[in-house]
Parts: C-alpha cells; structure tokens; sequence
C-alpha cells in the first residue's frame, strides 16, 4: 500500500490507467444478461484507489469527457435527425415522456429529501443509465462559483451516488421488461416476437425471399441442363422457372464461357451458375439437372460490400416498397445480407424500413452491386484513418456553443462544455451522413473516443472524490438504493402505459423503445434473448437516439433546479 501511495504521489496519470485496467478487467464480467460494465467498474475501483490522496487537473477530466459525447453525438446524429418525421412520431413521443419523467422524479425527489445538486445529478445519471448526465453536470458544478472544497463535496456526492444507483437502475429495468412488464400486458414475448415477424414479413413466412431472407444464405451453385421443358429458351426462363430471385450468371458451353443476360440463349447440355436463395438453390437440381463442380462456371467476379444509406429516396421507406419500385435489371444478381443501425443488427423483412445512416451488405455481381450502391448511398471504405481536423474542430465548435448564455428568469441557462459538444457531434454526425466526403470516423474510432473518455472522465471523478466520498457513502448510501430503484422504475412504468394505452406500439416495438429511452442496452440484450428475436432492436435505435440527447442535457437542469 505505501508503494502504491508512493507512486501515486509521484505519478498521479499512474492512478488514472491503474482504474482504468483494473475497472475494464472487472467490467466484462457477465452474470447472465448483465455486467457491471466498464465505467461503473472504473468508477468504483478509482473511488477505492482515491483514498490514497491523488490530486488530478480538472482539464484533463473536461477533455476526456468531451472525446466521449462528441463519439456519441456522431454516432446519434443520423439516427437522431433521421427519426424527426412522422413514421417515428410515436417513438419520439416515447422517449420524451420517459426522459421527462425521469426529469421531474429527479427534480421533485431533490426538493423533497433535500438533496444537493451533487446526490441529485448522480442518482439521475445512474437510475437512469445515462453516464453522460453525470458529465454534463459536472460541468455545470464547476460553473457555480463554489470555493474548491464545496465543488468537490458535491463531485464526490454525484460520484458515489452514480456508483449506487447505475447498478441498480440497470438491473431494475431488465427485470422489469423481462419478467414485469409482459405479464402486466399479458402477452408471451415469444409469441409476440414471431408475431411482428409475419406482419413485418408481409404474410410470407420467412420475409421477402431471396434478397432479404436473414435465414436462407445466398449461395451459388452449377447444374447441367438436362430436365428443362422446350419453353425454356433463355437464362431469363430459367430464373423464372426457379423462382425466388434467383440469378443465373454464367452459362459454359462446351469450352465456351457466357455471361449472361436475360436474353442469353441456353440448351440443353450447357451448364449454369446460378446465385441465389439456399433452399431455392439446393432444390434446383430436381428441375434442371444434376450439380456439377465446375471452376470456369462458379469463377466469376463477385463482390461484398457494406454501403450507408444516404439517398433520400429510400429514407423511410419498407424493403418491399424499394423492391418494387425498383428497375428488375437493377436488382438481378444484387442480395441483402444484413442491415445495421447504430451497430445493431436489425431483422430484415418485406416491411422493415430503413433510415438514413442504415449500413447495408449487399453481395453479387460486382457491376450490378456497384450500381446499386451507387444509388443506395456510398460505399463504407474499410479505413484506418480519422479525419482529426473535423473531429478537433467540431469539439471545438461544441465548447464554443456550450459557453452561450441565455437568461431565463434571471437564471443563466448554458449548455456547458458537454452540451455544446454534444450537439456539435449531432451535427456533424448527421452532415457526415449526408455527404460522406469527408468527416470520417471509423467504428473502431468511435469506439476507442466513446470508451476511454468516458471511463477516464470516471476514473478521474473517482479519484478525486478521495475521502469526501466515504462521508455521502455513510450519509446517503441507504437512501441511494432505495431511489435508485425507485427512479428506474417510475419513468419505465410510465412509459408502459403511455405506449401501450395511448400510442399503441406493438408490444415488443414498446420494450425496445423502453430499454432505448433510458439507454440500457443490457435490458435489449435480455428482452431479445427472452424473446429469441432481433425485433426489438427496431424500437430501440429511435428512442436511444432521442434518450442519449436529452438525458445529457438534464445535468445542467437538475444542478440548476435542485
């Protein structure tokens, strides 16, 4: 202990990657669908080692945590925006009066117990898993013209009442959408999730064949012609004759290799390379003929590749409505593999919409999967590289929002550093959709910005707590776990009945947007393994979009209200 103490003093950055390893090792931790996660782990392993005394810059804290909420204002600007029309409408409204449930709970609670600003805007952050509210109201502590031992009272506060109450709100929700709230509506969460499956498939079963089947693989296959009726005069007949989409994409004859078009001519003897659905595929062999492995036939110039939606004509639009409005040529050859939104796998079926921003692969000829991404969007280049001269100047143009000052009642409402980057990256996240020539920031980079500044953001709040964070343990600490519950659950009951009774949101649409609106992705994890489907990632995206924003911006408010 006194080594530690010893290095501490002398290096205190030392204290800041101790928790953070420390904190990161201990947070992947599963007990079934939950973990304690990354920054509740370094935050409390960092209130532990902050008993040794480390003393830390408070800028190093603001730049951590502005690295943080600009990676997730970039990552929700598309999804947020792309979510202000009417097909959203109901979601929106589901994840306002969840976030301002939780708002006036927080706010009432704090004049109520009398807690101080630093209690109320920790148990906001933590009942209601929104790490960047404890950011946001971080900062505005710090502009309360305190002397330096009340700002670390109230940070220390905030600190141990995060620690308490995210755990809490965590678990509390996924029990209360997992094992609660389906009884209460009485539904089976099974049932209910192949339910939405046959609507969104539009009455086909599996969804729409071929293209977006997430359950039949595209695979290609060679046959000899050898039981083809005589109408068969064309490639065009063939893949009519089969069905499903399928592609017939090189025809061999003799020694001679075809490319083929509709109209190319085929006979009997030739044999033909077709892509297509697994189950269509396999079945061809009892309507054409035998499978033969050929090289020439199967060796062809296919292409894998992940494209961003960002033409508007295909925003808000259902896979079958694009389908059908689109030229068939265009679409010969060309399969969905899988869509992502916000780095969630969302299920594909003939009514599932897509959204700007939605990340798509698409497989099969390489010039008709060109073009076709040439009008979905732009291809998602696999790059490295970050563009730091947007990313620095859009943090930039964030801390220069969040000192704007507006005097309502003659209270100073700000943004705040947090705030101001935080709508920075909203709206550069959101231009990047639009015109992706420049402004990149890879998944993996947005990872890295998203992760350790929020946990150094943590660790830092945690060491310096030091010993202040023992006394709100002991005055608060049993109080803590009962609110901690308590305003978990309040918001998501509301939210139950006002989607249930009011906007009548299809049960497991609901759920999604309730683990979204308060943002606890381990909650969909669990809803989505009970219910063994993707389904309720589709109401999640929206409403965690909408609860990142406005959670993040209730800091200031409560440190002002309380």
């Amino acid at each position: 202990m006194e080594l530690l103490k010893y290095i501490i003093h002398h290096a205190p950055e030392f204290a800041v990657f101790f928790s953070l390893a420390l904190g990161h090792a201990i947070g992947r931790i599963k007990i079934g669908s939950f973990s304690l996660g990354s920054v509740a782990s370094t935050l409390i392993i960092a209130l532990i080692i902050g008993q040794l005394g480390v003393t830390l810059s408070p800028v190093f804290k603001t730049a951590c945590f502005a690295l943080f909420v600009y990676s997730i204002g970039f990552k929700s600007g598309p999804e947020f925006f792309g979510s202000l029309n009417r097909g959203t409408v109901k979601l929106m409204i589901l994840a306002v009066v969840v976030c301002v449930t939780g708002l006036i709970l927080v706010v009432a609670l704090g004049h109520l117990l009398h807690l101080n600003k630093g209690l109320a805007a920790g148990l906001a952050a933590g009942a209601l898993t929104e790490s960047a509210t404890m950011g946001t109201a971080s900062d505005a502590i710090s502009r309360l013209n305190l002397s330096a031992e009340e700002t670390r009272s109230l940070s220390s506060s905030m600190a141990v009442a995060f620690a308490i109450t995210y755990v809490l709100g965590t678990i509390t929700v996924i029990i209360f959408l997992r094992n609660i709230a389906p009884k209460f509506l009485k539904v089976n969460l099974k049932q209910a999730a192949k339910d939405l499956e046959q609507s969104l498939a539009g009455g086909y079963g599996k969804g729409m064949s071929g293209s977006i089947n997430p359950y039949s693989p595209v695979i290609a296959r060679a046959y000899k012609l050898v039981f083809i009726p005589d109408s068969v005069k064309t490639a065009g007949d063939i893949e009519q004759l089969i069905g499903d989409r399928t592609a017939v994409f090189r025809v061999v004859r003799e020694d001679q290799i075809i490319e083929t078009e509709l109209a190319t001519p085929v006979k009997k003897g030739d044999v033909v390379a077709m892509m297509g659905n697994y189950n269509t595929i396999m079945k061809a062999e009892q309507i054409l003929g035998p499978e033969v492995n050929d090289p020439r036939a199967l060796q062809f110039n296919g292409k894998l590749i992940k494209v961003v939606l960002t033409n508007s004509q295909y925003h808000n639009k259902s896979l079958k409505e694009i389908v059908d409005q689109a030229d068939t040529h265009d679409l010969r050859g060309v399969f969905l593999i899988s869509i992502k939104r916000q780095e969630n796998d969302i299920p594909l079926f003939r009514n599932t919409v897509l959204r700007r921003g939605d990340v798509m692969q698409l497989m099969g000829d390489e010039i008709q999967v060109d073009r076709i991404a040439n009008k979905v969007g732009y291809v998602e280049k696999s790059s490295d590289k970050s563009d730091l001269v947007m990313l620095t100047a859009g943090i930039v143009a964030g801390i220069l929002l969040g000192l704007l000052s507006v005097n309502i009642g003659g209270v100073p409402i700000t943004l705040g550093v947090g705030g101001g980057v935080l709508v920075s990256g909203l709206f550069f996240g959101w231009l990047r959709s639009k015109y992706p020539v420049f402004g990149s920031l890879p998944g993996a980079a947005q990872w890295v910005l998203q992760e350790f500044g929020l946990s150094a953001f943590a660790a830092v709040v945690g060491l310096s707590a030091g010993r202040d964070a023992i006394v709100a343990l002991q005055n608060s600490g049993a109080i803590l776990i009962v609110l901690g519950v308590l305003v978990a659950l309040v918001p998501q009951v509301v939210g139950l009945i006002v989607g249930h009774k009011f906007l009548k949101l299809n049960p497991i649409i609901l759920f999604g947007g309730l683990c979204g609106s308060q943002t606890v992705a381990a909650a969909l994890s669990a809803i989505s393994e009970e219910a063994e489907s993707t389904t309720p990632v589709l109401g999640f995206t929206v409403t965690y979009a909408i609860g990142n924003v406005l959670l993040a911006i209730w800091g200031p408010i409560i440190v002002n209200l309380v």
